[in-house]
């Protein structure tokens, strides 16, 4: 059994780029209390921090869970957006009034939060997701090594808003969407048998060196962009965003995970992001010979594939493996097409492809 073209999907997590020096979403919570402890310019938001942590935290404990695991940098900035919603928000009717103490932490006009979303946008995009040494990603390059062996085109779909990909695999080729005049067209995937690029890149949370022009396209840019500007989402799960390249993006992971693909390789991901979940338990409910290849180091709990099941919502079937390795092994040493064949069972059925419109 070999591949064929559009058979394998790969879908990188925040832990593909944790090996390169790229702060996870919960490393940056960690990071962010260390600037606020230290003082500084961050020495002013110390109060609504906690605060916000504290919501947070109860919100959580109200539904059984104590260990504050599910607070990190995304779910701290969608909180900030939902706050200066303000009486904009849909449920601002259903409420009283807001609890006395954030008019105290975060100005009477909430200018605060906004003040303090800038600055964790721009703390992102400037250290947390920059590469130190462009060399501490060279691991990335398996993937430029895999694609010569695979002979079609790779389609790498990812989470995180680093430049990895792009900076390591630039010899391959790697297509993100982007004209000579540096704007976004969605007809560039559209007419991608006329690019010569291995790679084919869809950043579904969007990108550090990515922004709107004054005509609400999206274009990239060098140097830096400023935290209103940046071009990036906090997860799908609060919101899709209606706009492209987000919508587009995820239009193409659901085609591209039901239709023709024999094997979705999640990288580093730890399955947190209910929409994108969502179309993965999709995909593998839709045909009961396509299999998930997570790579993830794990090694505190008896069963991991059993959890992804859970979270998937998906019962026991046998298309899910699990590698407990970390993605820079995964890329350097044991990503090949004989190593993904030895996932499918020696004599297994031929693979039947479902059309899906």
């Amino acid at each position: 059994m070999m591949f064929k073209e559009d058979e394998i999907v790969f879908l990188l997590g925040a832990g593909a780029s944790f090996d390169a020096g790229i702060l996870t979403s919960c490393g940056m919570i960690k990071d962010l209390e260390r600037l606020i402890d230290k003082g500084g310019s961050w020495k002013e938001f110390v109060h609504l921090y906690n605060f916000l942590k504290s919501a947070i935290v109860y919100a959580d404990g109200i539904q059984g869970k104590f260990d504050n695991s599910n607070l990190n940098i995304e779910r701290l900035v969608n909180t900030l957006d939902e706050l200066l919603k303000s009486d904009k928000h849909p449920i601002f009717p259903f409420i009283g009034s807001w609890t006395p103490k954030l008019p105290e932490v975060s100005g009477n006009d909430f200018s605060k939060l906004r003040s303090f979303r800038g600055k964790i946008v721009e703390q992102l995009s400037r250290h947390w997701v920059q590469l130190k040494y462009d060399e501490d990603a060279r691991y990335y390059t398996g993937l430029s090594r895999f694609q010569k062996e695979y002979q079609y085109p790779l389609r790498i779909f990812t989470l995180n808003y680093d430049l990895c990909i792009e900076k390591t695999c630039r010899n391959t080729g790697v297509e993100r969407g982007f004209g000579d005049d540096k704007r976004w067209d969605w007809r560039i995937f559209d007419n991608e048998k006329q690019i010569n690029s291995s790679i084919f890149l869809y950043k579904l949370h969007g990108s550090v060196d990515w922004a709107r022009d004054e005509n609400g396209c999206l274009v990239y840019q060098d140097g830096h962009i400023s935290p209103d500007n940046i071009e990036i989402i906090f997860g799908t799960s609060y919101k899709l965003q209606y706009i492209d390249p987000f919508l587009f993006f995820a239009y193409e992971f659901r085609k591209r995970t039901l239709s023709n693909a024999k094997i979705i390789i999640c990288v580093g991901y730890g399955f947190g992001d209910d929409h994108i979940n969502g179309i993965i338990s999709q995909a593998l409910n839709n045909n009961k010979e396509r299999k998930l290849l997570a790579v993830l180091p794990d090694e505190n709990k008896d069963d991991i594939v059993a959890n992804i099941e859970k979270v998937l919502g998906i019962k026991p079937s046998g298309n899910i493996v699990h590698y407990n390795m970390n993605a820079k092994d995964f890329f350097n040493s044991k990503l090949s097409v004989d190593t993904l064949m030895k996932v499918f069972p020696e004599g297994s059925a031929p693979f039947n492809e479902l059309n899906v419109s």
